[in-house]
């Protein structure tokens, strides 16, 4: 759905997937359409409409446990797919706008109508570095050191995921940390493999926000390759390639003690 919030004449758009996932007896089963209007009736409500997803998705998983008493265990899940202003002349305008990138925010609630969980992330975060990282072969990453001089250049695709010790917590700005954090980290970290570099972006995020539990980050790398090594110069630009063969994947968890 698409939520439209006008503040005279700047317009912000809220462009939300929401998904539900409830668990209990068979007469708990509760309508479709009842789940979209309920859905619907939380996200036009103004106090609403401008919050963070999390802060979003703790009020529907609340308004479906309290309007169906029955269900066991409710989970709601909400990506946001941001979008910027378009620059027209050196100024934003205020009501016309283009996808920020892929990227996507991404909040999932959990409750039994007792205890509550609640987990934030981001999807399809485009990272590249041009040096810094020991390449993988055959799935491993090289022991040997490099001394040819050429750039190691590394392009992936991020998702993070993190767990939060509570539900009462400034949620934007924290959202906005992490992620700041994530970019730092893997911008500035030299480490014998890119898991090294997780490693290290993991321990950041839980040493700068203490309501945070758990840290996931899985990476995909894309996979481009210098061009006939043998005829390139080590003192000139490198060209690169995509190629067509498996993508790698590394997956690290880190808990807080």
């Amino acid at each position: 759905m698409l939520r439209v919030l006008q503040r005279g004449d700047r317009h912000d758009p809220k462009d939300l997937t929401v998904g539900l996932r409830f668990e209990g007896a068979p007469e708990a089963m509760v309508p479709g359409e009842a789940i979209k209007n309920l859905v619907h009736r939380v996200v036009r409500e103004q106090e609403h409409a401008a919050a963070a997803i999390e802060a979003l998705a703790l009020a529907i998983c609340a308004q479906a446990i309290e309007r169906h008493p029955a269900i066991g265990l409710a989970r709601v899940d909400v990506a946001e797919q941001p979008w910027s202003r378009l620059d027209v002349g050196g100024k934003a305008q205020g009501q016309a706008f283009t996808p920020s990138s892929g990227e996507r925010r991404i909040a999932s609630v959990a409750s039994n109508g007792t205890r509550v969980s609640v987990t934030a992330g981001l999807d399809n975060l485009v990272l590249l570095r041009t040096s810094g990282f020991v390449p993988t072969i055959r799935g491993k990453a090289s022991e040997e050191p490099h001394t040819d001089g050429l750039q190691r250049l590394f392009i992936a695709t991020l998702a993070a995921r993190w767990s939060y010790t509570t539900g009462e917590i400034a949620f934007a700005p924290t959202r906005a940390g992490v992620r700041q954090a994530i970019v730092e980290s893997f911008a500035w970290h030299k480490g014998p493999a890119i898991r090294a570099t997780l490693e290290a972006v993991a321990e950041v995020v839980l040493a700068s926000y203490h309501e945070i539990s758990q840290v996931t980050l899985t990476l995909e790398e894309r996979p481009y390759r210098p061009v006939d090594l043998l005829e390139l110069s080590v003192h000139s630009d490198t060209l690169f390639v995509a190629h067509d063969e498996p993508v790698g994947t590394v997956e690290i968890t880190v808990e807080r003690a």
